[in-house]
């Protein structure tokens, strides 16, 4: 028989009867146990400050742990082999034009990145409003940067940025890299 607070997680899977039968040939005073030949009943008191303090604390403990950027490096694999291990504002998704005939330009999105293969993610197409859609989703979703097609534009998306290390030996000469 459980003693203690495990006692209310005794439960029998038989039949009620026989499970009061069960307990009562454990424990002849059930529901009472016998200390220094007093009959003690345990009743627990749980208080609801108490369940309420601590549903507030796991909240607040599953908010926070939801919140952690957990790893924020990408890991390269060619097979089972690790190639390289980086920050994530060094992948991206780009939009590269290039000239069909003399004036029309083609759109395509690639997955590019230091020391990754450039990967095709959508072949040429006239339509850049919906590639620029669809490739802005895309990294909003693998959470990553996105870059238009031009070096300067409004419509790059940048979610990470490299971080600036500054040490004592850096002057105005020698700007962090």
């Amino acid at each position: 028989m459980t003693i203690g607070i495990f006692g209310t997680w005794d439960h029998q899977f038989n039949a009620t009867e026989q499970a009061l039968t069960d307990k009562i040939k454990n424990n002849p005073c059930y529901p009472f146990t016998i200390v220094k030949d007093v009959f003690v009943l345990e009743y627990l008191h749980e208080n609801i400050w108490k369940g309420s303090l601590l549903l507030i604390a796991s909240t607040i403990g599953t908010a926070c742990y939801m919140n952690m950027e957990f790893g924020k490096e990408y890991r390269y694999y060619i097979h089972t082999h690790l190639r390289h291990r980086g920050p994530l504002h060094q992948i991206y998704i780009r939009m590269i034009a290039q000239k069909s005939g003399q004036v029309l330009l083609m759109y395509k999105l690639m997955l590019n990145g230091y020391k990754i293969e450039e990967r095709e993610l959508s072949g040429f197409s006239e339509k850049y409003e919906l590639l620029e859609c669809q490739g802005r989703r895309i990294a909003t979703k693998l959470n990553l940067n996105y870059f238009d097609y031009q070096d300067t534009s409004k419509r790059h998306l940048v979610i990470h940025r490299p971080k600036i290390i500054l040490s004592a030996n850096n002057d105005r000469n020698n700007p962090p890299v």
